[in-house]
């Protein structure tokens, strides 16, 4: 397909993705709506060292379920973790929020033990924390639990789910976002067969993984 020449960018365009990052103490978010996307992860280590994720195209993310007949580039190459297993993948929800302290529209990428207080508190209020005219801001505070990187809990502040409608300002912003689907599009089975072999032989330099692949985001997402 021609482009118009206004249109050219040179060469291939980078999905910048700007993510939400919890920091220590309190951290507040309101999740949009119909943005949660079920996900597990494949984390594997490099020729060069890094560890680059990897979806795991078994995992179906409309029914939260695995399709064991499915076919998965990372089990079909044999892929193995550190201790010589064959390599497992890992929970990684993710959505869309408005980031409390900046106002602006991000990517966050879940934890699953504050996802699932998330649901339990609004189950127990019978509240939709997504809707933007009757739903929450979400207050959750990131609490340091050790030495190591990943020693780090999340608290959700239950007594902070009040019903808030969102501004008009941040309305119209979350119109203007992006859908999580082209934000984060499913690799074929192809694309990603031959992105993991050029990853595993060191063929060319890893990707930017758009996301947090520090020791605490990998661990945490278990």
């Amino acid at each position: 397909m021609a482009v118009n020449f206004k249109d050219l960018n040179g060469g291939a365009k980078k999905n910048s993705v700007d993510y939400m990052k919890l920091t220590d103490g309190m951290n507040k978010f309101r999740i949009l709506p119909n943005t949660i996307t079920p996900s597990y992860t494949y984390w594997i280590k490099g020729a060069n060292g890094k560890d680059m994720p990897f979806e795991c195209l078994a995992f179906q993310p409309e029914t939260e379920t695995f399709d064991r007949g499915a076919s998965d580039p990372v089990r079909d190459a044999g892929v193995k973790d550190a201790k010589g297993d064959d390599i497992k993948c890992q929970w990684s929800y993710r959505c869309q929020v408005i980031n409390g302290a900046t106002q602006e529209v991000q990517v966050l990428q879940l934890k699953k033990g504050m996802l699932t207080d998330i649901i339990s508190v609004a189950g127990q209020l019978e509240m939709d924390p997504t809707d933007l005219e009757k739903g929450s801001w979400i207050s959750v505070k990131r609490v340091k639990t050790g030495p190591l990187a990943y020693n780090v809990k999340y608290e959700v502040q239950q007594l902070m789910f009040k019903e808030a409608p969102v501004s008009d300002e941040l309305r119209e912003k979350v119109a203007a976002a992006k859908p999580m689907s082209e934000l984060f599009e499913r690799e074929t089975y192809d694309a990603q067969a031959e992105r993991l072999r050029k990853h595993l032989n060191g063929d060319e330099a890893s990707e930017d993984t758009g996301g947090e692949t520090d020791n605490e985001a990998i661990n945490e997402l278990s």
